[in-house]
Protein backbone atom coordinates (compact mmCIF):
# COMPACT_ATOMS: atom_id res chain seq x y z
CA UNK A 1 0.00 0.00 0.00
CA UNK A 2 1.30 3.33 -1.18
CA UNK A 3 1.71 6.56 1.18
CA UNK A 4 -1.10 8.51 -1.52
CA UNK A 5 -3.84 5.92 -0.17
CA UNK A 6 -3.85 7.23 3.14
CA UNK A 7 -4.78 10.81 2.33
CA UNK A 8 -7.84 12.75 3.01
CA UNK A 9 -9.17 15.48 0.67
CA UNK A 10 -7.73 17.54 3.30
CA UNK A 11 -3.77 15.70 3.09
CA UNK A 12 -4.45 16.03 -0.39
CA UNK A 13 -4.80 19.54 -0.30
CA UNK A 14 -2.16 20.20 2.09
CA UNK A 15 0.43 18.54 -0.18
CA UNK A 16 -0.13 19.47 -3.49
CA UNK A 17 -0.24 23.23 -2.60
CA UNK A 18 3.08 23.17 -0.34
CA UNK A 19 5.15 21.44 -3.19
CA UNK A 20 7.57 23.77 -5.04
CA UNK A 21 6.18 22.81 -8.02
CA UNK A 22 2.90 23.71 -7.93
CA UNK A 23 1.55 26.26 -9.67
CA UNK A 24 -1.24 28.58 -8.46
CA UNK A 25 0.30 29.44 -4.45
CA UNK A 26 -1.72 31.54 -3.15
CA UNK A 27 -5.28 30.85 -4.43
CA UNK A 28 -7.38 29.23 -2.75
CA UNK A 29 -8.73 25.61 -3.55
CA UNK A 30 -12.17 24.33 -3.26
CA UNK A 31 -11.26 20.35 -3.70
CA UNK A 32 -8.73 17.71 -4.92
CA UNK A 33 -9.29 14.12 -5.52
CA UNK A 34 -7.03 11.72 -8.00
CA UNK A 35 -9.24 11.42 -10.86
CA UNK A 36 -6.71 8.18 -12.09
CA UNK A 37 -3.82 6.33 -11.12
CA UNK A 38 -2.18 3.32 -11.93
CA UNK A 39 -0.13 0.71 -9.42
CA UNK A 40 3.13 -0.57 -11.11
CA UNK A 41 5.76 -2.22 -9.19
CA UNK A 42 6.92 -0.08 -6.05
CA UNK A 43 5.07 2.91 -6.78
CA UNK A 44 1.58 4.48 -8.15
CA UNK A 45 1.34 7.15 -10.47
CA UNK A 46 -1.73 9.32 -9.74
CA UNK A 47 -3.57 12.28 -11.89
CA UNK A 48 -4.75 14.61 -9.11
CA UNK A 49 -7.45 17.32 -10.18
CA UNK A 50 -7.31 20.70 -8.26
CA UNK A 51 -10.42 22.45 -8.31
CA UNK A 52 -10.90 26.11 -8.02
CA UNK A 53 -13.99 27.84 -6.29
CA UNK A 54 -14.61 29.57 -9.38
CA UNK A 55 -15.26 26.14 -11.31
CA UNK A 56 -11.69 25.85 -12.83
CA UNK A 57 -9.38 23.11 -12.48
CA UNK A 58 -5.56 21.92 -13.06
CA UNK A 59 -3.76 18.80 -13.37
CA UNK A 60 -0.83 17.13 -11.63
CA UNK A 61 1.35 14.35 -11.75
CA UNK A 62 1.72 12.29 -8.81
CA UNK A 63 4.40 9.77 -7.74
CA UNK A 64 4.03 8.27 -4.61
CA UNK A 65 6.19 4.98 -3.83
CA UNK A 66 6.30 4.26 0.29
CA UNK A 67 6.67 7.97 0.30
CA UNK A 68 4.70 10.82 -0.89
CA UNK A 69 7.63 12.08 -3.18
CA UNK A 70 8.50 8.73 -4.95
CA UNK A 71 11.28 10.55 -7.09
CA UNK A 72 13.13 10.77 -4.12
CA UNK A 73 13.23 7.37 -3.53
CA UNK A 74 16.33 5.86 -6.02
CA UNK A 75 14.39 3.07 -6.83
CA UNK A 76 11.16 4.24 -7.54
CA UNK A 77 13.24 6.72 -10.20
CA UNK A 78 14.78 3.28 -11.18
CA UNK A 79 11.68 1.87 -12.02
CA UNK A 80 10.15 4.79 -14.07
CA UNK A 81 13.15 4.22 -16.31
CA UNK A 82 13.29 0.65 -16.34
CA UNK A 83 9.55 0.99 -17.43
CA UNK A 84 10.34 3.28 -20.51
CA UNK A 85 12.58 0.91 -22.08
CA UNK A 86 10.38 -2.43 -21.79
CA UNK A 87 7.82 0.40 -23.43
CA UNK A 88 5.10 -1.83 -22.46
CA UNK A 89 1.48 0.47 -21.92
CA UNK A 90 -0.26 0.52 -18.47
CA UNK A 91 -3.83 0.23 -18.04
CA UNK A 92 -5.14 2.48 -15.39
CA UNK A 93 -7.35 1.93 -12.45
CA UNK A 94 -10.06 4.24 -14.88
CA UNK A 95 -10.15 3.85 -18.37
CA UNK A 96 -6.91 5.41 -18.79
CA UNK A 97 -3.64 4.53 -20.23
CA UNK A 98 0.12 4.78 -19.36
CA UNK A 99 2.36 4.42 -22.13
CA UNK A 100 6.18 3.94 -21.92
CA UNK A 101 8.32 4.51 -25.25
CA UNK A 102 12.06 4.14 -25.84
CA UNK A 103 14.04 5.32 -28.56
CA UNK A 104 15.47 2.58 -30.86
CA UNK A 105 19.12 2.16 -30.05
CA UNK A 106 19.28 4.17 -27.10
CA UNK A 107 22.29 2.84 -24.90
CA UNK A 108 22.56 3.08 -20.95
CA UNK A 109 18.46 2.04 -20.29
CA UNK A 110 18.38 -0.46 -17.62
CA UNK A 111 17.72 -1.54 -14.15
CA UNK A 112 21.93 -1.41 -13.62
CA UNK A 113 21.62 2.14 -12.89
CA UNK A 114 23.03 2.94 -9.35
CA UNK A 115 23.27 6.31 -8.42
CA UNK A 116 20.53 8.52 -8.69
CA UNK A 117 19.50 11.94 -7.06
CA UNK A 118 17.12 14.58 -7.46
CA UNK A 119 17.79 17.70 -9.06
CA UNK A 120 17.09 20.81 -6.94
CA UNK A 121 17.17 23.38 -9.84
CA UNK A 122 13.96 22.27 -10.98
CA UNK A 123 10.64 24.75 -9.94
CA UNK A 124 7.95 23.59 -12.08
CA UNK A 125 8.66 19.52 -12.38
CA UNK A 126 10.75 17.27 -10.88
CA UNK A 127 13.74 15.34 -12.53
CA UNK A 128 16.57 12.79 -11.74
CA UNK A 129 19.61 12.24 -12.36
CA UNK A 130 21.12 8.40 -13.28
CA UNK A 131 24.93 8.19 -12.63
CA UNK A 132 26.01 11.67 -14.26
CA UNK A 133 24.50 9.74 -17.67
CA UNK A 134 20.48 10.21 -17.63
CA UNK A 135 18.48 12.68 -17.02
CA UNK A 136 14.39 11.94 -16.37
CA UNK A 137 12.34 14.70 -16.09
CA UNK A 138 8.42 14.21 -14.44
CA UNK A 139 6.23 16.67 -15.51
CA UNK A 140 4.18 17.99 -12.90
CA UNK A 141 1.09 20.08 -14.14
CA UNK A 142 -0.48 18.78 -16.89
CA UNK A 143 -1.05 20.28 -20.00
CA UNK A 144 -3.77 18.60 -22.82
CA UNK A 145 -1.60 17.47 -25.92
CA UNK A 146 2.20 16.30 -26.50
CA UNK A 147 4.32 18.53 -24.14
CA UNK A 148 6.61 20.78 -26.66
CA UNK A 149 9.70 19.95 -25.07
CA UNK A 150 9.35 16.26 -26.03
CA UNK A 151 7.64 17.47 -29.69
CA UNK A 152 11.12 19.69 -29.79
CA UNK A 153 13.26 16.63 -28.69
CA UNK A 154 11.95 14.32 -31.06
CA UNK A 155 11.77 16.02 -33.64
CA UNK A 156 15.57 17.11 -33.84
CA UNK A 157 16.67 13.53 -32.43
CA UNK A 158 15.13 11.73 -35.09
CA UNK A 159 16.77 13.80 -37.58
CA UNK A 160 20.17 13.75 -36.68
CA UNK A 161 20.89 17.01 -34.50
CA UNK A 162 24.11 16.73 -32.38
CA UNK A 163 23.82 19.28 -30.62
CA UNK A 164 21.33 18.75 -27.72
CA UNK A 165 21.15 15.71 -25.09
CA UNK A 166 19.51 12.52 -27.06
CA UNK A 167 15.93 11.91 -26.29
CA UNK A 168 15.69 8.32 -24.46
CA UNK A 169 12.11 7.64 -24.14
CA UNK A 170 8.72 9.43 -22.20
CA UNK A 171 6.08 7.65 -20.74
CA UNK A 172 2.67 9.65 -21.02
CA UNK A 173 -1.42 9.51 -20.38
CA UNK A 174 -4.31 9.22 -22.32
CA UNK A 175 -7.70 8.59 -20.96
CA UNK A 176 -10.86 10.93 -20.08
CA UNK A 177 -9.81 13.80 -17.79
CA UNK A 178 -6.89 14.22 -20.99
CA UNK A 179 -4.33 12.99 -22.92
CA UNK A 180 -0.46 14.40 -21.78
CA UNK A 181 3.16 13.84 -21.89
CA UNK A 182 4.26 12.54 -18.36
CA UNK A 183 8.06 12.59 -18.16
CA UNK A 184 11.04 12.05 -20.94
CA UNK A 185 14.44 10.73 -20.76
CA UNK A 186 17.69 11.85 -21.96
CA UNK A 187 21.06 12.00 -22.02
CA UNK A 188 22.27 14.22 -19.52
CA UNK A 189 25.78 16.40 -19.94
CA UNK A 190 27.26 16.23 -16.91
CA UNK A 191 29.62 19.23 -17.03
CA UNK A 192 27.12 21.65 -18.16
CA UNK A 193 27.04 24.77 -16.94
CA UNK A 194 24.30 27.76 -16.52
CA UNK A 195 24.01 30.11 -19.57
CA UNK A 196 23.67 32.96 -18.07
CA UNK A 197 26.15 32.72 -15.53
CA UNK A 198 29.03 32.08 -18.31
CA UNK A 199 27.79 34.73 -19.87
CA UNK A 200 28.49 37.04 -16.94
CA UNK A 201 31.65 35.40 -15.81
CA UNK A 202 33.53 35.29 -19.42
CA UNK A 203 31.69 39.48 -20.07
CA UNK A 204 33.88 40.05 -17.01
CA UNK A 205 37.06 37.85 -17.19
CA UNK A 206 37.33 36.95 -21.02
CA UNK A 207 34.54 39.57 -23.35
CA UNK A 208 36.85 38.49 -26.66
CA UNK A 209 36.53 34.63 -25.64
CA UNK A 210 32.95 35.31 -25.12
CA UNK A 211 32.14 37.17 -28.26
CA UNK A 212 33.98 34.00 -30.09
CA UNK A 213 31.27 31.70 -27.67
CA UNK A 214 28.57 33.90 -29.40
CA UNK A 215 29.37 33.72 -32.63
CA UNK A 216 29.54 29.81 -32.31
CA UNK A 217 25.80 29.82 -30.63
CA UNK A 218 24.69 31.79 -33.67
CA UNK A 219 26.12 28.86 -36.24
CA UNK A 220 24.31 26.23 -34.14
CA UNK A 221 21.05 28.19 -33.73
CA UNK A 222 21.00 28.55 -37.50
CA UNK A 223 21.73 25.42 -38.45
CA UNK A 224 18.69 23.83 -35.05
CA UNK A 225 16.11 26.00 -37.34
CA UNK A 226 17.48 24.85 -40.75
CA UNK A 227 16.13 21.52 -39.35
CA UNK A 228 12.84 22.40 -37.64
CA UNK A 229 12.17 23.51 -41.35
CA UNK A 230 13.18 20.46 -43.17
CA UNK A 231 10.00 18.48 -42.98
CA UNK A 232 7.93 20.04 -45.29
CA UNK A 233 5.34 17.33 -44.51
CA UNK A 234 5.21 17.68 -40.93
CA UNK A 235 2.39 20.09 -40.01
CA UNK A 236 4.20 20.93 -36.70
CA UNK A 237 7.09 22.05 -37.95
CA UNK A 238 6.76 22.75 -41.85
CA UNK A 239 8.04 26.21 -42.73
CA UNK A 240 5.12 29.47 -42.89
CA UNK A 241 5.09 32.30 -44.71
CA UNK A 242 4.83 35.04 -42.17
CA UNK A 243 2.58 37.79 -42.22
CA UNK A 244 3.85 41.72 -42.05
CA UNK A 245 2.08 41.90 -39.22
CA UNK A 246 3.51 39.04 -37.14
CA UNK A 247 7.01 39.99 -38.54
CA UNK A 248 6.39 43.61 -36.75
CA UNK A 249 5.43 41.91 -33.53
CA UNK A 250 8.80 39.63 -32.98
CA UNK A 251 10.95 42.72 -33.84
CA UNK A 252 9.12 44.12 -31.24
CA UNK A 253 8.98 41.68 -29.00
CA UNK A 254 12.71 40.92 -29.47
CA UNK A 255 13.65 44.53 -28.81
CA UNK A 256 11.54 44.76 -25.65
CA UNK A 257 13.75 41.69 -24.28
CA UNK A 258 16.79 43.00 -26.08
CA UNK A 259 16.09 45.76 -23.84
CA UNK A 260 14.73 44.52 -20.48
CA UNK A 261 18.55 42.06 -20.59
CA UNK A 262 20.56 45.24 -20.65
CA UNK A 263 18.72 46.80 -17.57
CA UNK A 264 19.11 43.69 -15.94
CA UNK A 265 22.66 43.43 -16.11
CA UNK A 266 25.11 44.48 -13.32
CA UNK A 267 26.90 47.48 -12.86
CA UNK A 268 29.99 46.25 -13.37
CA UNK A 269 28.99 44.24 -16.72
CA UNK A 270 27.80 47.31 -18.08
CA UNK A 271 31.06 49.19 -17.05
CA UNK A 272 32.98 47.28 -19.53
Amino acid sequence: MTALRELTQDDLIEYVTAQRWYGSKGREVAAAGVVDQVELPGLTLALVEVVFPEGTHEIYQLISGEKLEGLADPAVARELVHLIRTGKAQRTAGEGTVVFEHVEGFAGLGSELTDARMNDAEQSNSSVVFDDALFLKAFRRLEPGTNPELEMLRFLTDHGFANIPPLGGWYSYAGPPLEATLGILQEFVADAVDGWELALDELASAPDAFLARLRRLGEITGEMHTVLASEGSDPSFCPEEPSLEALGLLNASIDEEIERAFIDLPDDVEAL
